[in-house]
């Protein structure tokens, strides 16, 4: 190295101490010093049956008994461990968890400002109260609670009920946006008639003229039998992703909430999809059937209650190898927020060959 070389990495090192000082840093360094690759979230699998198991442990902890809280697992994505996370997540813009609640028990009532979603998994006797409405919760139905309504849960049943709990917690986290707040009783006093909702809405299908339309996402309820019936009654669907629909918010025909799209798609027996990769991150939830994803060439092989993920620009493809069998995946996505940001893209890519193993 000459001495005018030298000369010249002393004084930008003099430089960046006093601009240290100011709290402040040169673009160019930062671009050329090495790279610097933020922490990415990981193709990943939570199996249905070590959760499932862990989630019943969790239900007989004596600690927490008749405390109020949610016997939630959260599912930590592997690739974010080390990236300092308020919240574990999944992806880097949403949560998942598996939540079960005990029979006779109660989750108490509060509110907050990320969004969530309840995917029911196993169990038919709970119910979730939302704004005072009541609903009740079996397998296959997905219940909404946009932000800031009011929430509890209950298990009046002799048996535990399990769901897939997902929350945008880490996006509005991001955004020093999330606040909570408990509300004045453990439970809500119940105000609306069962089926409330979903009535002031004409089921989707018609809607009150004397009312103004404001687009805000509602607390409803979409049952698994009218979900899973829509599907079977296709004849088309998308070459990514099967029969293919996306729960809406009935007053607008747009996503199901501001933060989060939620869909189901059927894939039917023999059904081998093409690849493609997008900018959205995807939590999925296997609800019937089982078949595997190729994600960046490593397989994954998933069956009923397994929770997987697809980040962000990962090449995937699915797969039903059962030739009599369909198979079902409910998933839930950040793909509205980056619409809105103009920040949505999707690309095909060639079928992958496999090269590894997810879980």
């Amino acid at each position: 190295m000459t001495t005018e070389n030298q000369a010249a990495i002393e004084q930008e090192k003099e430089y960046m101490e006093r601009l240290a000082k100011q709290d402040s840093y040169p673009l160019w360094a930062f671009h050329r010093d090495g790279d610097r690759h933020p922490p990415k979230a990981a193709p990943w699998v939570w199996r249905w049956k070590e959760m499932r198991e862990l989630a019943y442990e969790a239900g007989r902890l004596e600690r927490i008994k008749g405390q109020g809280y949610r016997r939630a697992l959260l599912m930590q994505n592997p690739g974010l461990k080390a990236a300092g996370m308020a919240t574990p997540s999944s992806t880097k813009t949403m949560s998942s968890a598996i939540q079960i609640v005990w029979p006779g028990e109660i989750a108490e009532a509060h509110r907050h400002t990320a969004a969530a979603i309840r995917w029911v998994i196993e169990g038919s006797g709970a119910f979730t109260v939302q704004d005072g409405e009541q609903f009740r919760m079996e397998p296959g139905d997905l219940n909404l609670t946009p932000s800031f309504v009011w929430h509890d849960h209950k298990n009046p049943s002799d048996e535990p009920v399990i769901w897939l709990d997902c929350l945008d917690a880490p996006m509005v986290g991001f955004f020093d946006a999330m606040f909570q707040e408990p509300f004045p009783e453990d439970v809500q006093p119940i105000t609306k008639p069962d089926g409330y909702s979903n009535a002031s809405i004409g089921n989707g299908l018609m809607r009150s003229v004397s009312s103004e339309v404001t687009g805000r996402a509602l607390p409803l309820n979409y049952k698994w039998v009218d979900a899973y019936a829509a599907l079977q009654a296709m004849n088309e669907g998308s070459r990514y992703d099967g029969i293919i629909m996306e729960y809406t918010n009935p007053t607008t025909g747009g996503h199901t909430m501001p933060t989060l799209a939620c869909k189901l798609q059927q894939l039917r027996p023999g059904f081998h999809s093409d690849a493609h990769k997008h900018t959205s991150s995807v939590v999925y939830n296997v609800a019937k059937g089982s078949g595997s994803t190729i994600i960046d060439g490593k397989k994954l092989d998933w069956g009923f209650g397994d929770t997987f993920v697809v980040p962000s620009m990962n090449a995937h493809e699915h797969i039903n190898d059962s030739m009599s069998e369909d198979a079902v995946l409910f998933s839930m996505s950040d793909l509205p927020l980056l619409e809105s940001m103009l920040l949505y893209q999707e690309h095909h890519v060639d079928r992958q060959e496999v090269t590894g193993t997810i879980g």
